[in-house]
């Protein structure tokens, strides 16, 4: 796969991850998403996906450039943004010296994940299974959704959403959902394990099931973006970070 920005080696995995996320919420929520210029736009409005209704996705290296299309792209009164800068390292001061420059503040850094799938997995849990129909998914959700979580039944009907849940003892116990809207990439858009069921190797479960699944479909790669609590299973499981994205907001006072 070859990068279409000349300072990220892995800028597939950028493309992938927004394609992905973008997809599952048209589908789940109807927002949408739309590129101008140097910057892509996810428009949330009223949807329950976080507590701003616009993210801005820097597609350019080119900081002004992309800070000159976030000012100039009209947003409704008292919406609010968040901006997302990717670079290949772990730390970028300069960046941060720069979007402060911009009267916006530093959020958060994260790393975005990858894998290359082998040709075949040893391990398929027994214990895992894909939700299909609207019966699973509702079996599943009444457990999950004591956690604010849920297969929701828009995605079963969709090619490229594949939702998987855990079971212990008969019962949902968590879920993951693949996304494989990218050519020869699966994305892992989402893996929970509810909180009584926590250190039991559930989530490793999940994501193994996904990997053979994945092997299934053809796919070469699988990325992510993991919470704080998951990065030591996808290390332990082989994951390794591709690049780094880092997370701006207009100062207090002026989005």
């Amino acid at each position: 796969m070859n990068s279409s920005r000349s300072d990220i080696e892995n800028w597939w995995a950028v493309e992938a991850m927004i394609a992905s996320y973008n997809h599952v919420y048209q589908v789940t929520y109807k927002t949408k998403y739309e590129v101008q210029g140097p910057i892509g736009i996810s428009i949330y409005d009223g949807a329950p996906i976080a507590s701003f209704q616009y993210e801005f996705l820097a597609l350019s290296m080119d900081h002004k450039a992309v800070m000159d299309a976030v000012l100039a792209y009209e947003i409704p009164d008292e919406k609010q943004y968040v901006i997302d800068v990717f670079h290949p390292l772990p730390s970028s001061p300069a960046l941060k010296e720069q979007y402060t420059k911009f009267a916006h503040e530093f959020v958060r850094t994260g790393p975005i994940l990858g894998l290359d799938l082998p040709a075949k997995v040893n391990t398929i849990p027994t214990n895992v299974y894909l939700a299909t129909t609207i019966q699973q998914a509702e079996t599943a959700n009444h457990n999950l959704t004591a956690e604010g979580e849920r297969i929701h039944a828009q995605t079963l009907r969709d090619k490229h959403i594949h939702s998987f849940y855990v079971q212990v003892n008969g019962e949902a116990a968590g879920w993951l959902q693949l996304v494989t809207v990218y050519p020869n990439v699966g994305y892992i858009n989402q893996l929970y394990v509810l909180q009584a069921f926590r250190n039991r190797k559930l989530g490793t479960a999940l994501v193994q099931r996904a990997h053979a699944y994945a092997i299934e479909l053809g796919l070469k790669h699988l990325a992510l973006i993991p919470s704080d609590m998951a990065i030591p299973l996808y290390r332990r499981l082989g994951y390794r970070p591709l690049l780094y994205f880092s997370a701006f907001r207009p100062n207090a006072g002026l989005s």
